[in-house]
């Protein structure tokens, strides 16, 4: 899961910051990662991790993280042409129609507690990618983007901006680790081809 406060734009705290992850409809979000154009995510590997805690009770947060699928629909894609730049790929994609159900029971579930018990509570949300890369790492940065729609017809808001995977790397995971080669994985993603002409 790619997190770093640090890359979260200031315009996309304020766009959400009365965002609810307890209402929000699963069947409108969409999330979107631009990728180094050597990189694809790995199948799968495209996240949703919803989470949220009261005040005092951090170390009972909820969290939600679902695997999502790949969209090429025009009114999905259309709105991020203007994120392409050169050298990177655009995909994009929403919460699968057979997580609808789960998602929603756990928004019921939190909504009930909320009600027995009322306090601040706070949210959090992410978009993660995992990728493999094709050949060797190229040179310079390796910048990430990630992106987040919640609302039918919305814009896409940057979740994660140009974040460097070879600072991401770690003594524990370094960054063949992080980025393995795409032939390890029999399933790649599809770049959005009228995103990236």
């Amino acid at each position: 899961m790619l997190a770093a406060c640090s890359h979260v734009p200031v315009s996309t705290m304020w766009a959400l910051r009365n965002f609810d992850a307890a209402s929000v409809d699963p069947a409108l979000l969409r999330a979107a990662v631009r990728l180094p154009e050597s990189f694809e995510p790995q199948k799968g590997g495209v996240t949703l991790k919803i989470g949220w805690w009261r005040d005092g009770d951090e170390n009972a947060k909820h969290e939600m993280v679902f695997a999502l699928r790949e969209t090429t629909a025009s009114e999905d894609v259309a709105p991020l042409a203007g994120e392409r730049k050169s050298g990177t790929r655009i995909y994009a994609y929403r919460v699968d129609p057979a997580d609808y159900a789960a998602i929603r029971a756990r928004q019921k579930e939190f909504l009930e507690e909320k009600a027995r018990d009322p306090g601040k509570t706070h949210g959090s949300f992410g978009v993660g990618a995992d990728a493999c890369r094709r050949g060797d790492f190229p040179e310079g940065p390796l910048l990430t983007t990630t992106y987040l729609r919640t609302q039918a017809l919305g814009p896409y808001l940057t979740v994660l901006k140009n974040l460097d995977m070879r600072e991401a790397a770690t003594k524990e995971k370094p960054l063949d680790a992080l980025v393995p080669p795409c032939e390890k994985f029999a399933n790649k993603a599809q770049p959005l081809t009228a995103v990236n002409r």
